[in-house]
């Protein structure tokens, strides 16, 4: 790669002998090679000019590899937060209640701060049990109770999945009637092989339909959201309960039931765990933070609120900022400034709040004499202690301004700034930039070090320069790749200590700022990633990659193989067998909805013109007779040679298309140490499109997948033979 070429490897002499080598063969008529000659002083100029440029590219440094990232499009990555979930319960004191969360709310894990992402709603109701029907039946109950820590074995419909098999949910008391609920849903997806996590677009494998038990009987669920795509995949289920749910007279409890309406499952889903509650949190913590909104104002009153879910504007400080069109001149006029630098934010200072009774913050502003119609707003909260370290200092509209922040761990992607006007009397946003270099003079544009803590603005050549107050508006921190602990260390909410906190999985993805050798690593790595089907084996490793899906195996299959077996195939056809995941035995086929989502994926990444065609594998039966003298201290010399043939038959580990030799059976018996001699092999199979070899071996079409049938042994023992 260039990062590691070295282009400084020739001397200014031998850039010129190069050079005058090739006049002979570019020129015939220019004979003399003497210094005087002015063409020979233009031949040394740019053979010295060369040389000089080579020495400069052979020395980069960090400004200019990352310069050679941005040419592939590869840019460094910044520090991320960790992402997770906690669980929670009401304690003693909020027993019963449904208890809001703020966004932003904090728990900690020690001194490690953890936020949740948006509003959630603590219920009281827990789930105590589940149980799968069978027609008219109940069978398996699971009893759950407070054994939510420890793994369960649940499978809803039976494990073997049935169309029209169901589970019920049980739980203690109702569900919430007025608000979203969600149920988050912990699923096997590994079975030797991993399932791929379903994209978008998937199509799901199976149709569920969810009921809950009201006063009228069963009544449908409105599902917002499936993030377990019918359960293949661990995630949550968002839903809304009409009306009040009522008790189950069977079973004495409240109850939600999901049926299999239409099955397609690959293998039937395994519940793990359920978690009633769970909360998404963040490993960071915030310092300051706004939202944005549409309020009407047209009415007579020289005042105006804003609700808001933001935990800052609860136990911090807020003011608002009102956007409105610049007025002409000045620095910050249209014809000075960048493209969605066009307004200016006027602050309003709070005037009183209030807690509503859905747990946010009301909060009051006087409303400006301009002011009327539909405004947009930003509200900034931030802590009681920001109120001066969020002011980064004052511009003076010199050129190459910088200002100490004074913090380290800065979450790049979570800072913004306004910058004060003094002719138009507010606040206008400076964007971030990860250079100058592509910057005009009328870019209001700024450049966040988050390692040094340093804001830098342009030389008023490439990027404007600040004149006024510079204020931050949103500043959040993290501890980057030191934020994935472990399950069970975060216990604390702190504004909440009565909560029951629970934390059963790692939290993960947080991550620090990359250095410009981990991003050319990184960059190596992703040249190396299969992005379009071009070869046969691009096209085998995206369906072995397709989103949802259990590939166990994939071939394309060569032209060539297809004229062995006097078929001519159209030259844009690539046509490509897939064996799907299923249990031993099972001889899985592509379904119809497998189809849809393979092609869904090929047709997006194949090349123009080209045309696909999914094959099904062809499972050929090997049955094995074989004659062996055996040890006679091996009173199980049988099963381990079962065992080996069908280890070598299997086709889960069977590559599709692969001849089975007798040659390979004959050495994996005659090598088992209970076997003296294998007197005599043969090898019989039964499926199409299968040859028989001169040596006894079995040629499989190139779909075929072998595995073992029968298998009869004619043993003697040692004194036998």
């Amino acid at each position: 790669m260039f990062y590691d070429m070295k282009l400084d490897d020739r001397s200014y002499r031998e850039i010129e002998e190069e050079a005058v080598f090739h006049i002979p063969g570019e020129c015939p008529q220019w004979t003399n090679y003497n210094p005087s000659d002015p063409g020979m002083t233009l031949v040394q100029l740019f053979s010295w000019l060369t040389e000089v440029q080579q020495y400069h590219l052979s020395q980069p440094d960090e400004r200019k590899r990352k310069k050679y990232l941005e040419l592939f499009g590869i840019r460094l990555r910044h520090i991320r937060p960790s992402a997770g979930a906690v669980t929670i319960e009401p304690g003693l004191e909020q027993f019963g209640k449904q208890i809001p969360l703020q966004k932003g709310t904090r728990f900690f894990a020690d001194d490690l701060a953890f936020e949740t992402v948006k509003k959630e709603w603590v219920h009281p109701a827990r789930l105590i049990g589940a149980c799968m029907v069978r027609g008219n039946s109940y069978s398996n109950y699971y009893n759950i109770g407070n054994e939510s820590e420890k793994q369960m074995q649940l499978y809803p419909f039976g494990e073997e999945a049935e169309t029209g098999n169901q589970c019920c949910f049980i739980l203690d008391r109702p569900l919430s009637n007025i608000r979203e609920n969600n149920i988050y849903f912990d699923i096997r997806t590994e079975y030797g092989i991993t399932r791929n996590p379903a994209d978008e677009g998937f199509l799901p494998l199976a149709k569920l339909e969810w009921e809950y038990y009201g006063s009228g009987g069963w009544e449908p669920l409105q599902v917002e959201a499936d993030h377990t795509h019918a359960f293949l995949q661990s995630g949550k289920i968002c839903f809304r309960i009409p009306k009040e749910m009522a008790k189950d007279r069977l079973l004495g409890a409240y109850v939600i039931r999901v049926t299999l309406a239409e099955n397609d499952f690959d293998v039937a889903p395994l519940i793990r765990n359920i978690y009633l509650n769970e909360i998404e949190v963040k490993q960071q913590y915030t310092a300051c933070d706004y939202e944005e909104y549409e309020l009407d104002v047209s009415g007579t009153e020289d005042s105006f609120s804003v609700c808001t879910g933001l935990s800052l504007a609860d136990t911090g400080k807020a003011e608002l900022y009102i956007k409105k069109e610049a007025s002409a001149g000045g620095s910050c006029a249209p014809e000075n400034r960048s493209a969605g630098q066009n307004s200016v934010w006027y602050l309003c200072k709070e005037i009183r709040r209030e807690k509503t009774t859905e747990g946010d913050t009301r909060l009051w502003f006087p409303k400006p004499a301009w002011a009327k119609g539909t405004l947009s707003c930003r509200l900034a909260v931030f802590e009681k202690d920001m109120e001066e370290k969020r002011l980064a200092g004052k511009g003076n509209a010199f050129a190459n301004q910088e200002f100490e922040l004074h913090v380290s761990d800065l979450v790049y992607e979570e800072f913004e700034i306004l910058v004060y006007d003094e002719e138009n009397g507010g606040y206008v946003g400076y964007e971030k930039t990860e250079d100058f270099d592509g910057c005009t003079p009328e870019d209001a544009v700024y450049l966040l070090e988050p390692k040094s803590g340093k804001l830098l603005f342009g030389d008023c050549e490439r990027g404007m320069a600040p004149e006024g107050e510079i204020r931050i508006i949103r500043m959040k921190f993290s501890a980057g790749s030191a934020g994935n602990i472990k399950a069970d260390k975060i216990r604390d909410c702190e504004s909440c200590p009565g909560l029951l906190v629970r934390q059963y999985k790692s939290t993960k993805g947080g991550r620090d700022d990359e250095t410009v050798s981990e991003c050319f690593e990184r960059f190596r790595r992703k040249m190396r990633e299969v992005h379009r089907g071009v070869t046969g084996s691009d096209y085998e490793t995206l369906v072995k990659k397709a989103p949802g899906l259990l590939i166990q195996d994939s071939r394309v299959i060569p032209p060539a193989e297809w004229e062995d077996m006097g078929v001519t195939p159209p030259e844009n056809m690539i046509s490509i067998v897939v064996q799907p995941f299923g249990a031993p035995g099972q001889h899985k086929v592509l379904s119809e909805t497998y189809r849809r989502n393979l092609k869904r994926i090929l047709d997006k990444k194949k090349m123009i013109g080209t045309r696909i065609r999914l094959l099904n594998p062809e499972y050929i039966a090997v049955s094995v007779y074989a004659e062996i003298v055996v040890r006679p201290q091996f009173p199980d010399a049988k099963k381990r040679m079962e065992e080996t043939v069908r280890n070598y038959l299997n086709e889960r580990t069977w590559e599709i298309g692969k001849p089975v030799l007798c040659s390979v059976l004959y050495g994996l018996l005659d090598t088992l140490p209970c076997v003296q001699q294998v007197k005599s092999l043969s090898v019989n199979a039964g499926g199409n499109g299968c040859r028989y070899r001169m040596n006894g071996d079995i040629a499989l079409p190139p779909n075929g997948l072998a595995y073992g049938k029968d298998l009869e042994f004619c043993i003697f023992t040692g004194n036998e033979g």
